[in-house]
């Protein structure tokens, strides 16, 4: 702190600040300066949003809190209680949490997490430990969209999902070796063990409200992220940075357009590395998801970025010691990633689509605001 010659006491911004200050300044402008391909990759984003991220997560955001909402995670219990307390140290209502992560990827794993703790059937410790084993990207999109459309190769889409499941697993394990969490009272051990009576049509409105806003927000970052690392790779390009480089660059932000990134690069040995370690990490586009979905803000999500961080180290050694040894059918060959990023214009009914989802979102808010002032 400092002070002038009126004595009028100053604060200095602290270090973080500055770097935040200087990054948005930064990002700024480099979509000032690429306006055009940030508008066309915006168009691209609204296409995906449309065609692929509404369809495969809402409704599985839906029947996720549905789960939550009917005790689903309370009935479970009992039988997953042993072994998820001994190997993650987490109680047996929380093996919802990696069961929907691995069937249906991010952001539903965590968001099943979160729905646990806002019903306090978990703690707080628990969440952290449990974002860490369900983030994870769906089986659809590893084995259908990377391995198959990308590398011409469902056995690299099956590599990939395996490897991505074992390693949060594994470090999940690792973490209840090495800071063991505390007992947590389940509701299901207490004398009132009996669940409440819940009101389907009460719970399915207020989940499906709840799952449309989180929608909402999925979509925004989706879209913000594909405009800067559009524009973004356009200076890169500019500046003739290699294509692993540029891959791993735009893989930090966002894992969609990296991995198709990464399916250019030579050789393809290391392109397949690449894309592991893409979607290990996971890029801080999920991870901004991730963290919008829960309204807490004590919870530390530190735990979180470190074990995505070594998800996506492990999964690339584990997918290089299995192209070294194992993998000459998936270095036969692969589609060229154009095919896969090409399309820019939106088409009419994706357009649709997202104007009538804007609309039920809109609405579904209008009708709980409004049931509150009744209140």
């Amino acid at each position: 702190m400092t002070s002038d010659k009126r004595g009028v006491s100053k604060k200095k911004m602290p270090v973080s600040g500055l770097f935040l200050l200087s990054g948005t300044l930064g990002v700024s402008l480099i979509l000032l300066v690429n306006t055009d391909i940030a508008i066309g990759c915006m168009r691209h984003g609204l296409d995906v949003c449309a065609r692929t991220v509404i369809p495969s997560l809402f409704p599985f955001m839906v029947l996720s809190g549905l789960l939550v909402e009917l005790g689903a995670a309370e009935v479970m219990s009992p039988v997953f209680s042993a072994p998820m307390r001994f190997f993650f140290g987490i109680s047996g209502a929380g093996c919802a949490s990696p069961v929907m992560g691995a069937l249906c990827g991010f952001p539903v794993g965590a968001l099943t997490a979160i729905r646990l703790y806002e019903k306090k059937t978990i703690g707080k410790e628990e969440l952290e430990r449990l974002l860490v084993i369900s983030g994870n990207p769906s089986s659809a999109f590893l084995i259908s969209a990377v391995g198959t459309s990308l590398w011409s190769c469902p056995r690299f889409g099956v590599i990939l999902y395996v490897t991505h499941l074992i390693s949060a697993f594994a470090i999940g394990a690792f973490l209840q070796l090495v800071c063991p969490l505390r007992p947590h009272v389940e509701k299901s051990k207490k004398k009132e063990s009996r669940l409440p009576r819940i009101s389907f049509r009460a719970s399915l409105t207020r989940t499906v409200t709840d799952a449309a806003g989180s929608m909402l927000t999925v979509c925004a970052f989706v879209l913000f992220f594909a405009a800067v690392c559009g524009a973004m790779t356009g200076i890169l390009e500019k500046f003739g940075v290699s294509q692993t480089v540029k891959s791993l660059i735009y893989g930090f932000f966002e894992m969609s357009g990296a991995v198709c990134e990464a399916a250019k690069i030579t050789p393809q040995r290391t392109g397949l590395v690449v894309t592991a370690l893409i979607c290990g990490w996971s890029g801080l586009s999920v991870h901004f998801q991730v963290m919008s979905l829960c309204k807490d803000s004590s919870v530390s999500f530190m735990p979180y970025i470190c074990g995505k961080a070594l998800q996506g180290v492990l999964s690339a050694l584990a997918v290089l010691a299995y192209v070294s040894f194992a993998g000459e059918e998936i270095l036969q060959g692969s589609v060229p990633a154009a095919e896969f990023t090409e399309k820019t214009e939106v088409e009419p009914y994706a357009l649709i689509v997202c104007v009538l989802f804007l609309l039920s979102v809109v609405f579904c808010f209008a009708k709980k605001r409004k049931s509150k002032a009744q209140g």
